[in-house]
């Protein structure tokens, strides 16, 4: 039985006639490829992005400003695709459409949606494909978050029965039957509630730039490409600022057992990154898959003796932060002492404030601040079972002459934090790039 893969494209794919062609093409090259997730055309140096106009558009309309010249923008760049596509669809009757939309008062939500109607119906008239509305398909709660259960139950029978079909993503439907989009950056969920609906064996992302390195390329020159990590790894990647794709939509496809692949639009021959929920086995360069950083952290020490007795201190401690609305990084905590690390330029805006409310809160023995931190995070699957991961670390710093101002390991063994100075932060990429992921000993 022949596998089904769901592909995600992003705007760049859609930004003009020659590059729909060559997207075309790709799809085409594998017969696996049987449902296909569209987004607006996106801005280029000569043109605004298309949902961009519509959102604009529809303000001006709002406002009772002249909009037509914006119409007339969105209609010129759909001409361009169609005309250069040579299909039968007519630009000037979708532009109508659309106009119309506007003149009835149609919601900022359903205008903003037409770029992604429009595109997906193009792109399924070029291939030959059905075009089956997200409208259909996705379907949001009342409070405005995917309502995956809904979704999964009646995209999947719809879907059941058509080979192939093209839809569009950023958008769904309200249990008023309203039109609701995703936010703006989210719209690869789309494709992911349609992979988990048909149960696929690879959900696949292309973008213009797919290529996900094991370090900072601002910091280490020409690092390694990372090829295969796991969901986990991905989420610990997220957090560290290498941004790969959306918390949710990871943790949903984990959920399903549905691979990812990450491919550039620009160069498909390229194998790109593959998300799994398991890597089948670790040969020695897999231990350690990626080094991420970020800086511009501040700790809070807070000492009170006795305070592992005291019932309820946590609890105490961490309500002041909640109550500003203030993330805890990391904390360590010993018997007598707790520190918290948190994002200086948030924690900043309101310091004096917290600090005085932790006083009040947990009548501290003491509390100090330190700030300019930058904290390092080793990453990678295999460090749970392969010995000796710890003393290689603090070796290559020590020799580099690097200071660990702090430590931590997560219990799934995944990532193992080190804090240093926001001044040592680049020697000590550097430093655990060459010893933990190309094994290079200290020089």
């Amino acid at each position: 039985m022949s596998s089904l893969i769901v592909s995600r494209l992003g705007g760049d794919a859609a930004a003009s006639s020659d590059e729909i062609k060559k997207t075309a093409d790709i799809i085409r090259s594998n017969p696996s490829r049987r449902y296909v997730i569209v987004s607006a055309p996106s801005a280029t140096r000569q043109n605004v992005g298309i949902t961009d106009l519509l959102y604009l558009c529809h303000s001006s309309f709002s406002n009772r400003e002249n909009y037509l010249p914006i119409l007339e923008k969105i209609y010129d760049r759909y001409d361009e695709i169609v005309s250069g596509l040579g299909i039968s669809m007519s630009a000037g009757e979708e532009i109508s459409a659309l106009k119309k939309s506007l003149e009835l008062g149609m919601n900022l939500d359903y205008i903003g949606s037409r770029g992604e109607y429009i595109t997906a119906r193009i792109f399924a008239e070029y291939l030959g494909w059905d075009f089956i509305d997200a409208s259909e398909l996705i379907f949001f709660r009342e409070d405005g978050t995917p309502d995956k259960e809904k979704t999964f139950r009646i995209a999947g029978e719809k879907l059941q029965n058509i080979e192939r079909a093209v839809i569009p993503s950023f958008y769904g439907t309200l249990p008023d039957g309203k039109i609701k989009t995703f936010q703006r950056g989210d719209c690869d969920t789309a494709g992911a509630l349609i992979a988990c609906s048909v149960n696929a064996d690879l959900f696949e992302k292309w973008s213009e730039n797919a290529k996900i390195y094991s370090a900072d390329p601002a910091v280490v020159p020409d690092p390694e490409v990372i090829r295969n990590v796991t969901y986990s790894e991905a989420l610990e990647l997220n957090y560290m600022g290498i941004k790969i794709a959306n918390d949710n939509l990871m943790l949903m496809l984990n959920e399903a057992q549905i691979p990812m692949k990450i491919s550039s639009i620009n160069s498909p021959e390229d194998k790109g990154m593959l998300i799994t929920p398991k890597l089948k086995e670790y040969s020695r360069l897999d231990v350690t898959s990626c080094i991420a950083g970020r800086q511009n952290f501040s700790v809070i020490h807070i000492m009170k003796y006795g305070m592992n007795k005291n019932y309820g201190f946590s609890e105490k401690l961490f309500g002041v932060f909640a109550k500003h609305h203030i993330a805890c990084q990391h904390y360590l905590s010993g018997i007598h002492q707790i520190s918290v690390i948190l994002k200086t330029p948030i924690f900043d805006i309101r310091r004096n404030e917290i600090i005085r409310e932790i006083q009040e809160a947990v009548q501290p023995d003491s509390i100090t601040l330190e700030k300019g931190l930058a904290l390092i995070a080793v990453i990678g699957e295999g460090m749970g079972t392969v010995k000796g991961i710890f003393s290689r670390v603090f070796a290559a710093l020590v020799h580099a002459g690097i200071k660990v101002r702090m430590t931590e390991q997560g219990a799934d063994r995944l990532n193992i934090i080190i804090g240093v100075s926001d001044d040592d932060y680049v020697n000590a990429v550097k430093t655990l790039y060459r010893a933990l992921v190309l094994d290079e000993e200290g020089e």
